[in-house]
């Protein structure tokens, strides 16, 4: 999330203005650095503020070498 937020320019008090949800910068500091889980309206919510598929949001691709 915090590579697309900022692909497209945008700081975290941006972002936070964009989603129709109460959150706050410290949340979304806390979601894009792994130390609390969003809910999946949560995320739902982030992702029609960066203008993004959910499922861009939710990738669970490994950076494991198989």
């Amino acid at each position: 999330m915090n590579c697309i937020r900022l692909k497209k320019g945008l700081a975290q008090v941006d972002l936070v203005d964009r989603i129709e949800a109460r959150i706050d910068t410290t949340n979304i500091s806390r979601i894009e650095k792994g130390r609390t889980n969003a809910t999946v309206h949560t995320l739902f919510r982030i992702s029609q503020a960066l203008e993004v598929p959910l499922s861009e949001i939710c990738s669970l691709k490994s950076t494991q070498p198989q």
